[in-house]
């Protein structure tokens, strides 16, 4: 999935935020937000700070294109344990329940696959070890930013909350138990979906910004999404190739600014 239809999906998305979620910011707050940030006149700092600012937002596409094969697996789980839901014959429930155990296998190495610059956002470790949030800085000072929380994707009780088949879907009771569990791990899925479409959207803006002050010094991205995977193997889809940085950021949708330590 591009980080432009990424994008789109968040424009679509008309959904109001739990009371416990930050309100989202406004388009004009975002823009005054982005004109106090520091202007450097230097285009070749303005270079530099992009190419950091642009291996974030490949960062992030890698969590997304990761994010996007787990939604698809949970897809196929859901069609496997309805189809047992339909049948009675023991057999074909079994041969079924071993097919959902491998989804599951499958959805915890896409996850741990979905690492860029040794950060990986949906794993739910702490990044090197120290932290708990993705900081990226919008400036060369550090005096603005925003931080990006790590999730927790993989089908433990700390993340989607996905059982095994422990009867092998003999028993009614737990197959309707695993349908609803599927269906709020595809909810959980959808917000952070959202939410790391907001960060990616205010990114962009502000790699868009530090473009025009390099001039004609292109930015590009330090490392292509994908870059240091371990095991070439482990790769998810076409998240090896370049991020485009060809979207468009000159009029995102409104989304949350995070954290500004700038002057407001």
């Amino acid at each position: 999935m591009r980080l432009t239809s990424l994008l789109k999906r968040r424009q679509k998305a008309k959904r109001k935020p739990p009371p416990e979620e930050t309100p989202r910011a406004t388009a004009s707050a975002i823009k005054r937000a982005l004109r106090n940030l520091p202007s450097n006149g230097n285009s070749h700092a303005a270079a530099v700070l992009g190419q950091s600012i642009a291996t974030a937002l490949s960062t992030i596409e890698t969590a997304v294109l990761a994010i996007d094969a787990v939604n698809d697996s949970l897809r196929e789980a859901a069609g496997l344990v309805s189809e047992a839901a339909k049948t009675d014959n023991p057999g074909r429930r079994a041969l079924l329940a071993g097919r959902f155990d491998d989804v599951r296998s499958e959805i915890d190495a896409t996850v741990g696959s979905a690492t860029h610059n040794r950060v990986n956002l949906i794993n739910g470790r702490l990044i090197g070890g120290k932290t708990s949030t993705f900081d990226v800085a919008l400036d060369l000072e550090g005096r603005s930013g925003i931080a990006i929380s790590v999730v927790n994707l993989t089908t433990g009780a700390r993340g989607l909350s996905l059982s095994p088949p422990r009867t092998a879907f003999a028993e009614d009771e737990e197959i309707t138990m695993i349908l609803s569990e599927i269906d709020q791990a595809s909810s959980r899925i959808t917000d952070v979906s959202i939410r790391f479409a907001d960060h990616a959207a205010f990114i962009a803006n502000r790699l868009g910004h530090l473009q025009q002050q390099a001039g004609t010094q292109i930015i590009q991205s330090h490392l292509p999404t994908g870059a240091d995977a371990e095991d070439p193997a482990q790769g998810i889809g076409d998240a090896q190739r370049p991020l485009d940085l060809s979207v468009e950021i000159t009029e995102p949708a409104p989304h949350p600014l995070e954290r500004d330590t700038g002057t407001a």
